[in-house]
């Protein structure tokens, strides 16, 4: 004789013995493959007859409905598992363009608090912006919310974007484009060289603007009021015939290793400044569409400072 994994509900019909809701639970008995029975532990019901189809447990095909939702969303599946934060799958990068990925995330979480646990967890990894898929609406609260806006991140519902087919696969009820507009504005326009522009909030100046080098390639910008990673691409200083680095990026980054600020004490000095400093203005005021100099030249301390706060790789955190 044989004992199933599982338990089988059955409905007590008005009576009251131990159960839930009208119903009492019973063990799963497997005496022989054609003689199956629930039978309740404690003898309060005699033995309930079953065949194989009641006590057949169906479970979701991952792999496949992962593909699936990649599919409708014009996702480039690259499935994995995260470290350290359980019931999340990195399912791939929404790609509108080469050279921009935004992570697409999936969990089943259905505990409001475990969900915005996940949230703070995926953000510690650094990867803003990201989409974050969830199968309903229920979980989603007003801090979990917010905590994905200011890092200018999405939360995909499944239950609002997908329908199920009568065959039992997925349909996309919006375009990829449809669903991933936020991240739109992080992409370049044709014709612009690769530049975007940063949504500088209104009545911000160079003052309220930090830079910080997350590497030798991307910065983090940060304001009071907005948040977002931007590679030098996307800021106007990729050499059009190659894609390398132009000089305003490495003089940015001269600046950042110098702390803001470059005179005749720093390693960076170089009569060439003087030349370099217009241009790198100029990509900065396009792309912060400012009008300020965002740069001062001090004439009787012989230095060129920034206006804005400017942080090296490695520097302590806003």
């Amino acid at each position: 004789m044989k004992t199933a994994c599982g338990n089988f509900w059955k409905s007590t019909r008005g009576r009251t013995p131990r159960g839930v809701n009208g119903r009492i639970r019973l063990k799963v008995v497997e005496h022989a493959a054609d003689d199956i029975a629930a039978v309740c532990p404690e003898r309060e019901e005699k033995p309930y007859g079953l065949n194989k189809r009641d006590v057949l447990v169906f479970t979701l095909n991952r792999s496949s409905f992962h593909k699936s939702i990649c599919a409708g969303l014009g996702i480039t599946r690259n499935e994995n598992s995260l470290d350290g934060i359980p019931g999340v799958f990195r399912l791939g990068d929404y790609t509108p363009t080469a050279g921009f990925n935004f992570p697409v995330y999936l969990t089943f979480k259905s505990d409001p608090d475990e969900l915005l646990e996940s949230v703070r967890n995926i953000s510690l990894l650094g990867h803003d912006p990201y989409a974050l898929i969830i199968p309903t609406r229920k979980q989603l609260t007003p801090r979990t919310e917010d905590l994905l806006s200011r890092s200018g991140s999405i939360c995909i519902v499944l239950s609002e974007e997908f329908s199920i087919q009568a065959n039992g696969s997925l349909k996309a009820l919006r375009s990829a484009a449809d669903v991933f507009t936020t991240f739109q504005a992080g992409v370049p326009e044709p014709d612009s060289g690769g530049m975007v522009h940063f949504e500088t909030p209104a009545g911000i100046s160079w003052s309220g603007i930090t830079i910080k080098f997350i590497d030798g390639y991307t910065v983090s910008i940060r304001t009071t009021k907005s948040h977002g990673q931007y590679n030098y691409t996307q800021m106007g200083m990729a050499n059009t015939r190659n894609g390398n680095p132009t000089i305003p990026w490495e003089l940015l980054r001269a600046f950042a290793d110098s702390h803001g600020q470059i005179d005749w004490q720093s390693k960076h000095a170089s009569f060439k400044v003087k030349d370099q400093k217009p241009r790198l203005s100029k990509k900065l005021r396009e792309f912060f569409r400012l009008t300020d100099d965002p740069i001062e030249y001090l004439k009787e301390e012989g230095c060129y400072r920034c206006l804005f706060t400017i942080k090296p790789e490695g520097a302590d955190d806003y």
